[in-house]
């Protein structure tokens, strides 16, 4: 099995008024690699319980995952629908906690990549020796993005892809995604990983975050959040 690297940062939108809605999880089992980021939307009042929520679930359900017996796509639909299934538990609208959610998993066995999202927060990758590519949801009139929340229950877009020696990947809120531009994606995975590659590992984290914040701090006026992982070998 090839090992990753993976750090991650999330920052607070600057409106003193500003719930904070974004949520980050990041599972590093076994047999799988598992970086989630969840943007609760801004016009839900409990967007922020359901963001942590849809993380939560997935994570646990990642932990004790069985390639060989348990079919990807199917549990990450599964675990849209647990979601509503425990907010409607305690009467709650689930409309009012309406989250995006992308994520990034490996199947570490054998070097599956599942590039997985339900919104419009992005996820940009790099494998092997190609260039760096990108996956985003435009969104739709009137700045309104597919979210999980509403009456009818959404499904993940899922893009299945393999890398053999090297893979390198962001996943960010919209708050980070909105100002980073394709084009030059290849260049900032090379600086992360020359940078943080030489940080250790237990101070990675809180570089980043000062980072984030030196960098996107003044931009928009959204939370900020991302996780960053690559192949200990690149």
């Amino acid at each position: 099995m090839i090992p990753f690297n993976v750090i991650y940062a999330t920052l607070k939108g600057q409106a003193a008024e500003h719930q904070y809605q974004d949520f980050v999880k990041v599972v590093d089992a076994d047999e799988c690699l598992i970086a989630i980021v969840a943007d609760g939307l801004g016009s839900a009042k409990s967007s922020a319980r359901g963001s942590q929520l849809i993380c939560d679930i997935i994570s646990e359900w990642a932990k004790n995952i069985n390639w060989d017996i348990h079919d990807f796509s199917e549990l990450l639909n599964t675990s849209v629908i647990e979601w509503y299934r425990r907010l409607e538990l305690k009467g709650i609208d689930t409309r009012q906690c309406s989250t995006t959610c992308s994520l990034v998993a490996i199947n570490k066995n054998n070097n599956h990549i599942y590039l997985c999202n339900i919104g419009d927060s992005p996820i940009f990758y790099k494998i092997d020796n190609e260039k760096a590519c990108a996956i985003c949801s435009e969104k739709e009139f009137l700045n309104e993005t597919k979210c999980i929340g509403p009456i009818a229950k959404p499904q993940f877009n899922i893009v299945e892809l393999s890398f053999k020696k090297t893979m390198a990947f962001i996943v960010a809120t919209d708050g980070v995604g909105d100002e980073l531009v394709l084009d030059t994606i290849d260049s900032l995975f090379d600086y992360f990983i020359h940078k943080y590659s030489m940080i250790k590992k237990k101070k990675r984290n809180r570089v980043l975050k000062d980072e984030l914040k030196d960098a996107m701090g003044d931009k928009n006026g959204d939370d900020k959040s991302l996780i960053f992982g690559w192949t200990c070998q690149i």
